[in-house]
């Protein structure tokens, strides 16, 4: 089977425009009240990044960077997970993870 160039040309085209999958990275340590980095790679900005645990959902939108500083506003041993979904309504999710202790409390 022969395709002319526009076609393959095209088709290449239709295959970029969809983006590299996002892949969001699971923290090695969130601590109460410290600043976690939050890094994904992939996707198309903006960004919309929902951090979601046991009691509700925080949401943060319009990210045009890969990267987002989060005060950990979350006591210790509560539970959850980073979700985020790109401008071409591809998806990524890290891992469960766990809040660790801290003697700052203050942002709670």
């Amino acid at each position: 089977m022969r395709f002319s160039l526009s076609v393959v040309l095209a088709m290449a085209a239709s295959v970029l425009a969809q983006g590299d999958p996002i892949v969001i990275d699971t923290p090695a340590s969130a601590v109460q009240c410290q600043t976690t980095l939050v890094t994904w790679t992939g996707g198309v900005a903006p960004f919309n990044l929902s951090i979601v645990h046991d009691r509700t959902a925080e949401h943060y939108n319009g990210l045009t960077e890969r990267t987002f500083a989060w005060n950990t506003d979350l006591p210790a041993n509560t539970d959850l997970f980073f979700f985020i979904i790109d401008s071409t309504s591809h998806t990524g999710q890290s891992s469960l993870f766990l809040i660790q202790p801290s003697e700052d409390s203050s942002c709670l």
